[in-house]
């Protein structure tokens, strides 16, 4: 049996064999992007009986769905924050319990105007998930699987859309729009409960904050069973020194900067494209000519698709880095124009609808795989947060815009052609984070984490 004086945490985990640890941290990763997942797609297969329901105009719906997602673009920020301060597990749990609880109050607002404060307050909730469950996962994942690793718990949220269209088909034309939000409430608090006894703080974050902490001994064992520790064992994190105040800073030190800018850029014109169109897909079906049981099933089988393409996807990631979505948003864009043509039969509608919200999860899942690998673990959920942030920004124009576009009744294929046009810089900023990818794999085998900061002298 080894003892050594001093442990690397970071090359301890980038070298570990998959266990039974892994399992967990995977499991309850996928569960909590599945309901991030599933509450965030409750207002969207709603949206048409929402609008019946109140009388409401499209440009209204439009401003609900920027209430949301100017909630996550705070939720990101505020949690991405909490998680590097206080821990993984206590951001997600909090950010949990700050969507779950407001869920169960929307099914009782009377306007359309009640409905955009109550989404913004679940949007914070919502916004926190991904920077926490990201950090955790790339902090958790083996070297050689990281893109992998988190790939496999983002398959929760195409799962969680897809989910959402099925109670929505099953449960709005009976019960009416109210049903998938009381659903939503009701597995955000069972997630809560699950996290609150299952979920393991991070170790590589207990190395840099905490490095005496029981915890952070028992985890070890996960890791190397065979390691023996003594009271003078040290733990550490090479050259990931904790943050001095607050991180933002350390994204644009000499060392992040390039990734930084590239990641905002593919963020935020993603976040136009995919957000947009994932937003409003169920109204532009129904507009096309579909009726809102098939409209809310087209929603889901979508959803699915982007699983099997994100299942492809990963082992090109793992090589290539974000480079390898540069197919799937070319593939979305050709889907989007085909959603577009006029005169279409009922098969191509749901055909193209599938292909554009299939290619378009698996690219927005590609991005959210690879985005926690350019940060080291003392600024990484800040990194995600901020970087998510620009995606939510986009998330708030992206949608408002479009509800106008529609209330205003401009053709379809005018309208598409809009949305599609943002994949086109974002396929431009893949193919940089690809190059970067791979130059950093190349530079430094043990890990793209050691992108570090640059010191304070820099």
């Amino acid at each position: 049996m080894s003892n050594p004086k001093t442990v690397d945490v970071s090359e301890l985990v980038a070298n570990a064999k998959l266990g039974r640890y892994h399992v967990l941290v995977l499991v309850l990763g996928f569960l909590m992007i599945f309901i991030d997942s599933f509450d965030l797609g409750t207002v969207n297969v709603a949206a048409p009986a929402i609008l019946r329901a109140f009388h409401g105009e499209k440009s209204q719906m439009g401003i609900v769905f920027g209430a949301g997602y100017f909630g996550i673009l705070i939720g990101c920020w505020v949690f991405g924050y909490v998680s590097d301060r206080w821990g993984r597990k206590v951001g997600s749990i909090w950010s949990i319990l700050l969507y779950a609880v407001p869920a169960f109050i929307v099914p009782f607002a009377t306007s359309i105007d009640q409905l955009v404060y109550l989404r913004f307050l679940v949007g914070i909730g919502l916004g926190g998930v991904m920077p926490t469950t990201l950090a955790l996962l790339a902090e958790t994942a083996p070297k050689r699987l990281r893109a992998s690793f988190a790939m496999m718990a983002l398959f929760g949220f195409p799962s969680g859309t897809t989910c959402i269209g099925l109670v929505a088909a099953w449960l709005v034309p009976i019960y009416g729009f109210s049903a998938v939000f009381y659903a939503a409430g009701t597995a955000g608090l069972v997630l809560l409960a699950i996290l609150l006894l299952f979920l393991p703080e991070s170790i590589q974050f207990l190395a840099v904050n905490n490095p005496k902490s029981p915890a952070l001994a028992r985890q070890i064992k996960y890791f190397a069973p065979d390691l023996v520790i003594t009271p003078d064992t040290q733990f550490v994190v090479p050259q990931r020194e904790k943050a001095k105040g607050f991180a933002v800073a350390e994204l644009f030190s000499r060392r992040n900067r390039l990734a930084t800018a590239l990641l905002w850029t593919a963020y935020f014109f993603e976040g136009l494209t995919y957000i947009t169109i994932a937003s409003w897909l169920a109204v532009v079906l129904e507009t096309a000519g579909l009726s809102p049981v098939q409209a809310s099933l087209t929603f889901s089988y979508a959803a699915a698709g982007g699983i099997v393409i994100a299942l492809l996807l990963m082992r090109p990631l793992d090589k290539f880095g974000p480079s390898a979505s540069v197919v799937t948003a070319l593939i979305a864009i050709a889907s989007l124009i085909t959603l577009g043509i006029p005169g279409k039969p009922e098969w191509l509608i749901v055909a193209a609808a599938i292909g554009v919200h299939s290619f378009c999860s698996a690219t927005h899942s590609s991005l959210n795989g690879t985005v926690g690998l350019f940060y080291p673990t003392s600024i990484r959920s800040n990194g995600v947060g901020w970087a998510s942030g620009l995606g939510r920004i986009a998330s708030i124009i992206g949608p408002i815009y479009l509800g106008f576009l529609l209330s205003w009744k401009m053709p379809l294929q005018d309208v598409l052609y809009i949305v599609a046009a943002p994949y086109v810089v974002l396929i431009l900023a893949c193919l940089g984070l690809g190059k970067l990818y791979r130059k950093n794999f190349e530079e430094t085998p043990a890990a793209i984490g050691k992108l570090e900061p640059a010191s304070a002298a820099e």
